[in-house]
């Protein structure tokens, strides 16, 4: 038995006696996250009881080396104050809002935040017909639009707690975007930086390599794009395909978010530009990124009327599309940085038993190179760099 798995069975054990689950049977099935997840050990857990019968979904923070630090020191902290506090906030906000306009959380059973054990239950929403998207796809309309719906419930939320509870608002205010921002070896990290430099240049035109060194010369890093610009919004962090699960009923998409692990208070075009350019390709942008972004402000501006919030007052459209053309540089630095760990086959995946941060630098691929070519040539089109 794994450290990890008793380390669920353990929480399982305390949480499912608080449900009154008893007598019970438990089976606990270790999953791969196929590549998408570097750090958490996940597990499906089906428990049947008398009582209730529970299919849940649990993830235990990786107990050893450097990728363990990053987790216990926020990723997990942060999560944990997403489905301990925000939601409850966020449920409360929308009381009064219709069943199917609500924005939905997975249902939380329990957690840990014990250093070396964090850990995370909900519901397995599998079970409930969710499915995941390929991620070696790029994004239709259908499940993009099912996205920016979310996403904009999620930042409408946060507009109306910051309007309608100021003080319990500014207690997450100072939540930073940590991914970049650690402090590592100068000499490792400049190396790794160079591998990522071959990489990209390798897959773009050579007409392109100037503008692209440009950009990289003042060596932007996360923060440079995920503070506020204006009024802050609770921001996602980590919002792409991989971490969105959806549900096809009468022929509609819904999508859900199941990772909370890097909410922060930054800008509301952040998020927006991690999903499309993580997750679509070029094709798809030239067909519907603006009419992502107009489906993202209507959708915004519909929560908030159901918030009984001025869409025009608080984040009229002309501080959106502001945000957005000052964050779309963000593509190109999350295109070389990211999007390598997004698109990575299972197989070339970090071994995390055996760390090391030279696996997070991969030799890109065939999707890799068509999706970071297809961001510089938006970015350039665009004179974004």
């Amino acid at each position: 038995m794994s450290d990890a798995d008793q380390i669920l069975r353990n929480i399982l054990e305390k949480e499912l006696d608080e449900l009154g689950l008893k007598p019970r049977d438990v089976t606990i099935k270790a999953i791969s996250s196929g590549g998408a997840n570097y750090t958490s050990s996940l597990f499906l857990v089906d428990v049947k009881s008398p009582k209730e019968d529970l299919n849940l979904f649990a993830k235990v923070a990786n107990s050893t080396g450097p990728i363990r630090d990053i987790a216990a020191g926020w990723m997990y902290k942060t999560e944990l104050l997403v489905y301990t506090r925000v939601t409850k906030l966020y449920e409360e906000l929308q009381v009064q809002i219709p069943e199917e306009e609500k924005l939905k959380f997975p249902k939380f059973y329990g957690c840990s935040d014990v250093y070396g054990k964090e850990s995370v239950v909900m519901e397995n929403l599998l079970a409930s017909g969710y499915k995941t998207f390929d991620r070696f796809k790029s994004l239709d309309w259908q499940h993009a639009s099912a996205s920016v719906e979310y996403l904009s419930k999620f930042h409408a939320l946060s507009f109306a707690l910051a309007k309608n509870s100021p003080e319990e608002f500014a207690k997450f205010a100072d939540m930073k975007y940590e991914i970049g921002n650690q402090e590592y070896d100068e000499e490792t990290m400049a190396a790794l930086w160079k591998k990522v430099m071959n990489n990209i240049l390798e897959v773009i035109k050579d007409e392109q390599k100037e503008k692209v060194l440009k950009y990289f010369k003042s060596m932007p890093t996360m923060n440079t794009y995920t503070k506020p610009i204006g009024k802050p919004v609770l921001c996602h962090g980590d919002f792409r395909s991989s971490n969105i699960m959806f549900k096809t009923t009468n022929e509609k998409v819904q999508a859900i978010a199941v990772d909370f692990q890097t909410v922060y208070a930054g800008c509301p075009a952040t998020d927006l530009v991690y999903l499309i350019f993580l997750g679509s390709d070029e094709e798809f942008r030239a067909e519907y990124y603006e009419k992502l972004l107009d489906h993202y402000y209507t959708s915004l501006s519909k929560m908030m009327e159901w918030l009984s919030i001025d869409s025009t007052e608080v984040y009229p459209r002309e501080e959106f599309d502001r945000d957005m053309k000052e964050n779309l540089p963000y593509a190109v630095l999350i295109g070389a940085t990211i999007l390598p760990t997004v698109v990575v086959e299972e197989d070339a995946a970090p071994d995390l038993g055996n760390f090391d941060y030279n696996q997070f630098v991969m030799s890109p691929n065939e999707i890799f190179a068509k999706r970071f070519r297809g961001i510089v040539n938006d970015c350039i089109r665009w004179n974004v760099i």
